[in-house]
């Protein structure tokens, strides 16, 4: 074989980093060379119903299954809320209460933003859904007192 008179040497350095790039509005640090980072579902669920109830036009997230029909048996703030975690994406189901006369359609697309938001910014997990049951429309009381009919 001729020599060209160029050096030619095989490519011998390695990627430290095999894993993807994070996405630079996500939080870093789920996956790393050092190690992953799992967030459990109930982490999830709590930053869901704690940003739901920041959206105005939300009276409250409802307590669902065991939690409602036994309160004493739960006592966090995620009752209203499922969360099913993957690697690096979330899928939310929320029941909440929304104030009358608001209208349903803007209360809940502003659920969906806020709660998509505060999961990237807390946790750096993308929601991929995030599903609403409007459980009842809450006429609260003008003067706070309530009317005996």
């Amino acid at each position: 074989m001729a020599s060209t008179g160029e050096d030619v040497t095989a490519d011998t350095t390695r990627d430290v980093n095999p894993l993807p790039a994070t996405d630079p509005g996500r939080v870093a640090g789920l996956r790393t060379p050092r190690g992953e980072t799992t967030i459990a579902p109930l982490v999830v669920e709590k930053i869901a119903s704690r940003a739901a109830t920041e959206v105005d036009g939300v009276s409250g997230v409802v307590r669902t299954g065991l939690g409602r029909l036994l309160p004493w048996v739960s006592n966090d703030s995620s009752a209203g809320a499922a969360a099913d975690v993957h690697r690096e994406t979330v899928s939310v189901d929320l029941t909440v209460n929304v104030r009358y006369p608001e209208p349903v359609g803007r209360v809940t697309g502003n659920v969906r933003d806020r709660v998509t938001e505060r999961l990237a910014a807390l946790t750096g997990l993308t929601a991929t859904e995030v599903n609403i049951v409007v459980e009842e429309l809450v006429v609260e009381p003008r003067d706070g007192r309530r009317r005996v009919e």
